[in-house]
């Protein structure tokens, strides 16, 4: 007996949709994906590799049930479920026994493929000349939320950059490779991940730089304790106006209080040749908060100028 037209179309439908509902969920954790630097047709093709990890920041039990803020709900699905971390090779840059790591965190209502168009941060990271992996986990998707996840948990920190190493190796992205020096990176609301993992043990002794992009909206002395800590490097890069500036302020004041020598100045090419070698640098900036990454290439300025990723 034949099926009636409409009825064949409607089943053929639901078995479409069936399929590729199977194929997202069946999708391999350790893809590798190729994907042209954006922003510069001159910029070789480097090599975006995404996975999903156990030890990503998301999902968490504390937000197994979404998050309220101002009144608005976000819901696990969609802002606190994805455990993808991308990492980024450079074009013709071939890791072999020991890799740094650049960790860059996005801020509110952000993500990290919106991150990488917003800021063009592949495109920067390639010209700064970092012999470096970019490393890009998805922290709250989409919603007004600093909260980190498992990477607040002690340890967390630790089992991510372990996990991600042996996942690039087992994709064939990489040879086995152990950890260098480790440069953390963050816009806006990044400032609370970026604190918890200061104060952990494991990989994050590792960590040699950390630079903010208009995120010092608090634990000013959690920074200030691992400033003071040995042979580290911190940069802010603050707006004119508003709670990172006052708090870079803050900082400043106290750097300065514990004898730690700390140099200020704007967001000119001059001003970062002249902040290269100071431990303890504050740029204040005229651009917009949500421009503050890349109006002035300003990540592409900080990472060719650590001393560490060259």
């Amino acid at each position: 007996m034949r099926m009636p037209r409409a009825a064949f179309i409607l089943s053929s439908a639901l078995l479409l949709a069936a399929f590729a509902a199977f194929a997202v969920q069946s999708l391999p954790s350790r893809a590798v994906e190729k994907r042209p630097v954006e922003g510069s047709s001159k910029v070789a093709t480097g090599r975006l590799c995404s996975f999903h990890l156990a030890s990503a920041p998301f999902p968490d039990p504390a937000r197994s049930r979404g998050y309220s803020y101002d009144g608005e709900d976000f819901p696990l699905a969609g802002h606190y479920d994805d455990s993808t971390v991308d990492v980024f090779i450079p074009p013709g840059f071939k890791p072999r026994g020991t890799v740094n790591l650049v960790f860059f965190f996005h801020g509110w209502y952000s993500s990290v493929p919106e991150a990488i168009e917003a800021f063009s941060l592949l495109r920067q990271f390639s010209e700064s000349g970092a012999r470096a992996l970019l490393v890009l986990p998805e922290t709250a998707r989409d919603a007004p939320d600093s909260y980190g996840g498992k990477l607040e948990s002690p340890g967390g920190f630790d089992r991510l950059v372990a996990e991600l190493l042996r996942k690039l190796h087992a994709s064939g992205a990489t040879p086995p490779l152990k950890v260098g020096s480790i440069t953390l990176m963050g816009h806006s609301g990044a400032y609370r991940v970026m604190a918890c993992i200061l104060g952990q043990d494991g990989a994050a002794k590792k960590v040699r730089e950390v630079c903010l992009f208009d995120g010092l909206y608090d634990d000013v002395e959690r920074y200030a304790a691992w400033i003071s800590g040995g042979n580290r490097r911190f940069v802010s890069i603050s707006s004119e106006d508003g709670d990172p500036a006052d708090n870079a302020h803050r900082l400043i004041a106290e750097l300065k209080e514990d004898g730690i020598p700390v140099e200020t100045g704007v967001d000119t090419p001059a001003d970062y040749r002249r902040l290269r070698d100071h431990r303890a640098a504050f740029i204040f900036s005229s651009c917009s908060h949500d421009t503050i990454v890349n109006s002035n290439d300003e990540l592409r300025r900080v990472l060719a100028m650590q001393k560490s990723l060259h």
